[in-house]
């Protein structure tokens, strides 16, 4: 479904790429993705030619509830009549009310929190409570994993993509393979401030560990006095048809839990680092060693509430498990169709990949689902897997219209010789 582009297309795509920089535009075109959104509406968008986009990503959960979902846009207008963002050396019940709703989500006692604006930043605290709180410095994370791009969340990856231009990294953090219970206990020591972990990650192809593993990594956290950290930033808020994705994992109590994306509701910036009453004594000898004056504004909170209201239901939540159902039933004909282009697929709640055989895949997979009006992105930590992780709020026809999508761009892999005619 090639379309020709518009001469003031182009003439935008020529000024971003003054603007931007040459090399982002250029990536962006090679796989489909030289968009200039316009409007915007659930889960779809317009090109400024005035093509049809169905979001497919969600912006790894960004738009959960999908673009200017009415009941956000409106208690946003409600309260840009009243407040504004607010002064963070002052209190505010919107600021409070948030840290309620989300207190009451958390498992355990994982009710204390500090707002930031981006997921980055809440990984940065994390990482500093943990070690202002234990003394210790020591900080492991998964090899495939993304906590983030800036200070201490850039030092837990260990994709040279993302690190290799600006070492030397911070000291103290080391890498395990991601599911390997064995590699953790070997590395782990009494100098281990934290572990930090996703209870499933989609960089990578939708890694999920063994059903046991959280249980055993809270155990050897306990032993060590090291603090778990689970970074919910992608599959927190319903996106797994659990409110958090650590629930898969009964009983596991994290110390520390990061959310963000999501948590914006794809209107305003917003993040959330929760923790435990007792990590949160840090606070009481040093009250004012994590500060930002745009942090948990007023307007955000509102916003986020809002938005925890709409999702944390349980009609919400199991209509996320069914649509997912239709999802996976979709990849098993896709499977059964085209098995020598599709290995395997990774499906939990709408938090789901698709695994290409060809190591390169997803970046052809990306350019001809665009082709097909659908926006999906490529795994960064694994070429082979695109990443299809709808808004929550899609409908079974815009599910459909997926796998058809997936089905049509699958037969341009092949070889032209052997593809069907489309």
């Amino acid at each position: 479904m090639d379309q020709e582009i518009s001469e003031k297309k182009k003439d935008l795509l020529k000024r971003y790429a003054h603007r931007f920089g040459e090399m982002r535009v250029r990536t962006m075109s090679h796989v489909g993705l030289d968009i200039f959104e316009t409007e915007r509406r659930g889960c779809v968008s317009k090109d400024i030619d005035g093509r049809e986009i169905l979001d497919a990503l969600a912006l790894q959960g960004v738009f959960n509830l999908g673009r200017r979902h009415p009941v956000l846009v409106d208690v946003l207008k409600k309260a840009l009549e009243r407040i504004d963002m607010g002064n963070n050396f002052l209190m505010s019940e919107e600021k409070l009310l948030l840290a309620d709703k989300l207190a009451a989500t958390t498992p355990g006692n994982v009710n204390c929190v500090f707002f930031s604006s981006t997921g980055s930043e809440a990984v940065d605290l994390a990482i500093k409570l943990a070690r202002g709180f234990t003394g210790k410095t020591g900080i492991i994370s998964a090899d495939e994993c993304y906590h983030g791009i800036t200070g201490f969340a850039l030092s837990t990856n260990s994709n040279p993509d993302y690190t290799e231009p600006f070492g030397p990294l911070m000291p103290g953090f080391s890498h395990v393979p991601f599911g390997d219970i064995e590699a953790l206990r070997k590395e782990i020591s009494e100098d281990t401030a934290a572990v930090i972990f996703e209870p499933m990650i989609a960089e990578a192809g939708l890694l999920i560990p063994p059903e046991d593993y959280f249980i055993q990594v809270r155990k050897l956290c306990d032993q060590y006095e090291t603090l778990l950290i689970i970074d919910e930033v992608v599959t927190g808020l319903g996106r797994t048809g659990k409110f958090w994705a650590i629930e898969h994992s009964a009983g596991v109590i994290p110390d520390i839990m990061i959310s963000a994306k999501g948590l914006t509701g794809g209107l305003y910036p917003m993040a959330a680092t929760m923790f435990t009453e007792d990590v949160a004594s840090f606070f009481l000898t040093y009250p004012y060693s994590h500060y930002s004056s745009t942090s948990g504004s007023d307007l955000g909170c509102v916003v986020s509430s809002a938005l925890i209201d709409i999702i944390n239901t349980p009609d919400f939540l199991s209509d996320v498990i069914k649509k997912g159902k239709r999802l996976a039933d979709g990849y098993e004909a896709l499977l059964e169709k085209h098995p020598e282009l599709l290995e395997s697929y990774g499906q939990i709640g709408l938090h789901t990949v698709l695994r290409l055989a060809d190591p390169a895949g997803g970046f052809r997979m990306n350019r001809y689902l665009a082709e097909e009006g659908v926006f999906a992105l490529l795994a960064t930590n694994n070429t082979a897997a695109i990443r299809i992780q709808p808004p929550l709020i899609v409908s079974e026809s815009q599910i459909d219209q997926i796998i058809d999508a997936l089905d049509l761009a699958l037969e341009k892999m092949k070889p032209k010789s052997r593809r069907r005619q489309i």
